[in-house]
């Protein structure tokens, strides 16, 4: 029995009570009229009257004091339970229930903006996470790009080593035959030092031998005036003199000869004498020629030898080169494998944000979907209020997400600078910052670029596009307001029901 009571709801119980007073006191009565007379019968069924008044407006005064309000906090307990959070009570209790309902209004206020939050928070979460898979699958497809270039630009360089290599070798043999070339040269301008050296002796010997014949013709001159003189004396001895002047006449006809020969003699040694000047002239130059040789093959060999030792650190550089393009592979791949786990952690991250979405679904705030007139009120209340407190503080409260006072249902402000630049973004941080002037929607319309011509131009106006919502990602139609301020736009959008 104490059970079934206890399942019974306030009011019936309070009735219950009322009814089991008002028999009690019924039953005093009924007694006391049986065994009382006179007035003090009177005075009791009086009594018993106004017991029975009280006791009924005490049931009343409690119905509608305690049981009243106490259904009302159960009603909404009931509500809250079930996720609509839009309830409230259907009129103030007093004392300790004006405490509960209290209490109970700021648990279902706080569960409001919880859920509110949470909601707000997946779709961010999945909005960045889309973006992240996005950029991670971008990042993916130019990391394998970036792979088969240095797998190319390895291959090339392995090759250009394998030249450079042989082109070093090269290098060495002709420094090496460089330097052969100019100890020979060297060696050769010595020796032609010596031939001028004899060519000079030569020259100084020939000389010396057109002065003997100088001598030589001299005397055979000489001699044919005293052959002369012999023969004049032979003739004047008449008899005497002739053996004298046969004599004379051999003498004279011997001088001739020598005179002549002497003469044949002094034309070959000059001519000898000028072909010796004409060979020493030419040796001189030769000399010349060969010691600017010299100096010309030392200068190449100098030129080689700085080859060489640039060759030798170009193959040590282009080793490093390699090396480095090595360790790029290496990062490359570990890149690769990190962009994978990033994908991997983004596709996690959606469907925690699904997850956390549908967790919170049941519950109930109203009417959640903003209208295109409440997204353009929205944007004028920006506008007024950057009007009053300056862009500034009008980009810092729209980056505040649902903290600041620019989020309303499902609609936020965006703040969009005139080259595409997002300055403030009421539904991510991921964004802020970004360039967002080629994005597209699911048609391929640049819309983000349509937005910033239409304020730009216009000041004020609106488009259409089409995108994913960001919860259920069904590709819906989106409408958005924009209006300009100062070098900005202002954007407020709503997706169509």
């Amino acid at each position: 029995m104490l059970n079934r009571m206890t399942n019974l709801k306030i009011g019936p119980l309070l009735l219950l009570n009322a009814s089991m007073i008002f028999l009690m006191i019924s039953a005093i009565a009924l007694i006391a009229v049986v065994n009382l007379t006179g007035e003090l019968r009177g005075l009791v069924i009086g009594l018993g009257m106004l017991a029975l008044g009280l006791n009924c407006f005490g049931a009343w005064w409690l119905h509608s004091r305690l049981a009243q309000p106490l259904q009302d906090i159960a009603a909404l307990g009931q509500q809250i339970s079930e996720g609509n959070l839009t309830s409230s009570f259907k009129g103030p209790a007093s004392g300790e229930l004006a405490d509960i309902q209290r209490v109970l209004t700021a648990i279902k206020d706080s569960l409001f903006n919880i859920v509110r939050d949470v909601r707000s928070g997946s779709i961010a979460i999945d909005t960045t996470a889309g973006r992240v898979k996005n950029d991670t699958t971008t990042l993916s497809v130019r990391n394998e790009t970036q792979a088969g270039s240095l797998q190319t630009a390895a291959a090339s360089m392995e090759e250009l080593t394998s030249t450079v290599k042989n082109n070093d070798d090269k290098v060495v043999r002709a420094n090496q035959l460089v330097a052969s070339t100019s100890h020979l040269a060297l060696k050769g301008g010595g020796l032609v030092k010596d031939v001028v050296s004899t060519m000079d002796a030569i020259k100084h010997s020939s000389h010396k031998i057109v002065d003997i014949i100088s001598v030589i013709d001299g005397i055979a001159f000489q001699t044919n005036i005293l052959a002369l003189n012999a023969a004049v004396e032979a003739a004047r001895a008449g008899e005497q003199g002739r053996g004298f002047a046969v004599v004379a006449a051999e003498v004279r006809s011997l001088s001739q000869r020598s005179a002549n020969a002497a003469k044949e003699i002094k034309s070959l040694i000059t001519d000898s004498v000028e072909k010796v000047d004409s060979g020493s002239k030419l040796v001189g130059n030769a000399g010349q020629t060969m010691e600017e040789i010299v100096n010309s093959v030392n200068e190449v060999a100098g030129f080689m030898s700085d080859i060489a030792t640039s060759s030798r650190e170009q193959s040590v550089g282009i080793a490093q080169v390699n090396e480095t393009i090595a360790h790029f592979e290496s990062m490359t791949e570990e890149n690769a494998a990190l962009v994978e786990q990033a994908l991997k952690s983004a596709i996690s991250l959606a469907g925690n944000a699904s997850t956390l979405s549908q967790s919170v679904e049941h519950f109930k705030l109203g009417s959640e979907v903003g209208t295109a007139e409440e997204a353009k009120a929205l944007v004028k209340k920006g506008i007024a209020f950057a009007t009053a407190n300056g862009l500034a503080s009008l980009i810092e409260d729209v980056n505040k997400l649902n903290k600041g006072q620019f989020v309303y249902k499902d609609l936020y402000l965006g703040i969009y600078s005139d080259d595409g630049t997002v300055t403030a973004h009421g539904a991510n941080r991921h964004f802020i910052g970004s360039d967002a002037i080629n994005t597209k929607d699911q048609d391929g319309k640049l819309f983000i670029r349509d937005m910033i011509a239409i304020g730009m131009d216009r000041g004020s106006g609106g488009l259409h596009y089409k995108f994913a919502h960001p919860v259920t990602q069904e590709i819906k139609t989106k409408a958005v307001y924009v209006e300009k301020f100062d070098n900005m736009v202002v954007t407020c959008g709503c997706y169509a029901s």
